[in-house]
């Protein structure tokens, strides 16, 4: 622009004398200033325009990214519930025995008052209406009962042949629901003899799963529980009967049971040992000299029963 005045001037500068010439390339001079002025407010006003684009759009970014974050947030917390829901649902989808199915003989059972974890029971679903939890079983000798405390606490053996599924286990079911108790016995002749308690109830280890409760007793073999009600578990490293003298029941009759000044008894004993109170014994049914062939005892929540 300031070019473009000069050359007026000097176009305009030979027709114009003294003063008015001076006059005129000033005047010139000046518009080409403010021309130029115009000019740099013009392009400053340009660039605050497009840094206020720059800083707008910048804006949007950060706001973009921030509800994508909110966004990404929502996904993540939407992700944990579905989870969440998912393990409750996958915990909760455990029976809690086997009188919550129809058919199966193994399965696995959750019992929250013993763990969150599920465990596996062998059922009997043909015994009186079935819906049983076997807790022990003897049929051939294969597995040695005369165990220690912690053994009888955690449960051994195979859940297809001879077992017992464990106290902590026992009490913790029996203190869940109400149970029945069901007792198959078998001689060596054939003969079959079944009692059934309606109401029976292991204390936990804090009272040495003292056997609290057995109800009404039927059935055709006898009650032969009834001397052990109130009665503390013992095993061989753990005496807690009642006698008076030093003898041990457990170690005196090689088993485990809720003994008491002994037994009535004792189907953890011995397999096969018909000495006086060692073997499997039933006493109402076979005396303390018999050892019985097959024993197997099982719960049911008394609800469930279909006697």
């Amino acid at each position: 622009m300031w070019r473009f005045g000069i050359l007026l001037c000097l176009l305009i500068v030979p027709f114009s004398e003294g003063k008015d010439k001076k006059e005129v390339c000033t005047l010139l001079m000046m518009c080409d200033k403010v021309d130029e002025v115009k000019s740099e407010v013009a392009s400053v006003r340009e660039e605050q325009q497009t840094q206020k684009m720059i800083s707008e759009n910048q804006t949007l970014i950060l706001e973009n990214q921030a509800d994508i974050l909110r966004q990404q947030t929502q996904i993540l917390e939407l992700q944990t519930q579905i989870l969440q829901g998912l393990t409750l649902s996958g915990t909760n989808s455990y029976p809690s025995s086997c009188a919550d199915v129809s058919k199966e003989t193994k399965l696995l059972i959750r019992v929250p008052k013993h763990s969150e974890d599920p465990f596996e029971v062998a059922c009997d679903q043909r015994s009186r209406g079935g819906g049983w939890t076997i807790i022990l079983r003897r049929n051939d000798g294969s597995e040695d009962f005369y165990r220690g405390w912690e053994d009888y606490k955690r449960g051994f053996g195979q859940l297809a042949d001879e077992f017992f599924l464990g106290l902590d286990k026992i009490h913790a079911m029996t203190n869940d629901q109400i149970q029945e108790l069901l007792v198959l016995l078998e001689d060596y002749d054939g003969v079959r003899a079944y009692e059934l308690y309606d109401d029976f109830k292991v204390g936990p280890e804090s009272n040495n799963y003292t056997l609290g409760s057995l109800g009404f007793a039927s059935g055709d073999a006898g009650d032969s529980l009834a001397r052990q009600l109130g009665m503390m578990f013992s095993t061989k490293d753990r005496n807690n009967d009642i006698r008076t003298d030093d003898e041990e029941c457990a170690k005196r009759f090689t088993g485990a049971w809720w003994y008491e000044k002994c037994h009535d008894s004792n189907l953890c004993g011995k397999y096969g040992d018909n000495d006086f109170g060692k073997g499997i014994n039933w006493y109402t049914f076979r005396g303390h000299n018999y050892s019985l062939k097959r024993a197997v005892m099982m719960i049911r929540p008394k609800t469930s029963a279909l006697n």
